[in-house]
């Protein structure tokens, strides 16, 4: 704003899941790594090397089994994952190993003993990664601050062509949108400043429908702008809910919720900010424009046509038809955030009944659905909580899922197809685990579930030519060594928070018999996003390249996961050791079942 193989690659899919011990994820025997090409040259010590075997396993398997498991993510994971992958090789990694390397300065070939393989290595080398990316990051800003008009046409050309080549959702919703890129140019200014532009292609992006969609540029990033409200924005049963960050007390302790902001409703605060939400699910857009109304500079120019003040006025009030109440506040520099919400632990809940807190989908998730499922195991009934899971790997939903599987057999979660492109491979939905229906892994008991998921899948939207065949997510058991069939009722929390990989988790386990869905709707998202890069501006542009589907041919975007018992969540469920009305009606439930 101006303001302001593939019998390896099944095997790795579900051995994957079976290592639940945080020393196995999460150590490294090296201090630093660089790399030539596809090959890592690792310091041990005050010495560089390349690396030959760590514990007689070859350093080419390894390398493999990363490309293999992690397709396009080799550098990262052979420095964040490495005794993951070896594990994945049959070995176990303590913490010592040997490694064999030969000496970059003359070619010796050298063999260390007792190496330490410690966490904090690895966290040495995650560190390193992420200041890394944070310098591509820096340099991809390195944007010009205006444009000339013949520049900005050449961005829209490259803008169009990365849509046709890359976008699932272009032609989701039947948008003119080449009509829009019209206008767009036809009104260039010479020159045009380069936020501005993509300030109008990120609204044109927002209105495909696609959840992952964005155009981000040095000097345009919705809600990172300021001034910011000192406070939280909520939606709950009563209305919007106004909290500080610390989640201890209202903003005005007698009067939560919030009816006006600088004298306009709170509803006309958030259609300002609308264009810059994905036109997705009712939920996910109002979730995402209620945080966007954090940043004052974006809403209160659009209203006013003025810059920010430093005081804004607030109504509040105990509920949508009692009198507010006005109060004044400051606004601020720092931008307060939610962070994970509630901040439940994994425990057992009275009754016999497990509680399983999922607040993100990576690694870690997959460990804790292990390690709890294994307590859990002579309880009477489960609750599976991931509301406010933003997404991440779909690697917990086959752990978790691996534990239902029963006399029925394994089931298909998602059904997907891509946009053929020459920057996309042949397995460019392996690291979503979904393959298409010939993958010669598949048992026959996946074929079958294949064969009968497939016969009834009728999508709402029809993908046009230039896509992929249909490829099938399957959930079946795992083969984790600690892994039962767990039988007795399951409740799954969700909320709007849940996207993205959350969507799938919500969806494929909602069609277990035993699984009932409490809270909110989820969000609303799958998409296998990719990004291209405008050559004048640095514009980036992020779109789905995958359609995803839920089996009943429904779409994810635009619609999320409908749960089975609504269920809104009061004023107070926001600051700590409030009432959670959902978690109360899941137990309530289970206890009756």
């Amino acid at each position: 704003m101006q303001y302001g193989s593939l019998a390896v690659l099944a095997v790795l899919a579900t051995t994957a899941l079976a290592v639940p011990q945080r020393h196995a994820h999460k150590a490294s025997p090296f201090d630093a790594i660089r790399w030539e090409e596809d090959f890592p040259v690792v310091q041990v010590a005050a010495g560089w090397y390349q690396p030959v075997a760590v514990d007689a396993l070859s350093v080419t398997d390894i390398i493999g089994v990363c490309k293999k498991r992690w397709p396009g993510q080799l550098r990262k994971r052979f420095s964040e994952d490495l005794m993951e992958a070896m594990t994945l090789l049959g070995a176990e990694p303590g913490d010592t190993v040997t490694l064999k390397l030969l000496r970059t300065s003359d070619g010796t070939e050298v063999t260390l003993k007792d190496v330490p393989n410690t966490h904090a290595k690895r966290e040495q080398l995650r560190a390193a990664n992420n200041r890394s990316n944070e310098k591509v990051s820096l340099s991809q800003d390195e944007a010009k601050v205006s444009l000339s008009q013949d520049e900005a046409k050449v961005d829209l050309r490259a803008f169009v062509e990365g849509l046709r080549e890359r976008f699932a959702y272009l032609e989701l919703k039947g948008l003119d949108w080449e009509g829009e890129l019209d206008d767009i140019e036809k009104n260039l200014e010479d020159p045009i400043l380069t936020a501005q532009l993509a300030a109008n292609l990120h609204r044109l992006m927002m209105r495909f429908g696609d959840g992952h969609a964005s155009v981000t540029v040095r000097g345009f990033r919705p809600g990172e702008d300021g001034p910011f409200l000192p406070f939280l924005l909520a939606d709950s049963a009563g209305g919007v809910v106004a909290f500080a960050s610390g989640r201890d007390t209202f903003v005005d302790p007698d009067r939560p919720i919030l009816a006006s902001l600088a004298g306009f409703p709170i509803e006309d605060c958030l259609a300002a900010v609308y264009p810059y939400v994905v036109d997705g699910s009712p939920q996910l857009v109002r979730r995402r424009a209620m945080r966007l109304l954090r940043d004052v500079s974006l809403w209160y120019p659009l209203l006013t046509g003025e810059k920010p003040p430093s005081l804004i006025t607030l109504e509040l009030s105990t509920g949508k038809d009692a009198q507010p109440r006005e109060v004044t506040v400051g606004l601020t520099d720092r931008k307060p955030t939610y962070g994970d919400w509630p901040r439940n632990q994994s425990k057992l809940l009275d009754g016999s009944i497990g509680y399983l807190r999922l607040q993100s989908m990576d690694d870690d998730a997959v460990a804790k659905v292990h390690r709890w499922m294994a307590k859990f195991r002579d309880t009477r009934a489960l609750v599976v909580d991931v509301r406010g899971n933003g997404g991440g790997s779909r690697a917990a939903l086959l752990a978790l899922a691996g534990y239902f599987v029963g006399p029925q057999g394994p089931w298909v979660a998602n059904i997907a197809a891509y946009r053929l492109a020459n920057a996309f491979s042949d397995d460019h939905l392996a690291a979503r685990f979904v393959y298409r229906a010939d993958y010669e892994d598949w048992t026959d008991a996946q074929k079958t579930a294949i064969e009968e998921a497939s016969s009834a899948f009728v999508p709402e939207w029809e993908p046009p030519d230039g896509f992929s065949q249909w490829h099938y997510l399957v959930l079946d058991r795992t083969g984790h060594a600690g892994e039962y069939h767990y039988d007795r009722p399951v409740v799954v929390l969700s909320d709007a928070g849940c996207f993205s990989a959350t969507d799938i988790f919500l969806a494929a386990l909602e069609l277990h018999p035993s699984v009932t869905l409490i809270g909110t709707p989820s969000g609303g998202g799958s998409a296998r996003a990719q990004q291209f890069k405008l050559p004048n501006s640095g514009i980036r542009v992020r779109c789905a390249s995958m359609a995803s589907f839920r089996p009943s041919g429904r779409t994810y975007d635009g619609r999320g996961v409908e749960v089975d018992i609504e269920t809104l969540p009061y004023p107070g469920f926001f600051l700590q050791e409030g009432r959670d009305a959902a978690l109360e009606a899941a137990v309530a439930l289970l206890k009756k079942q």
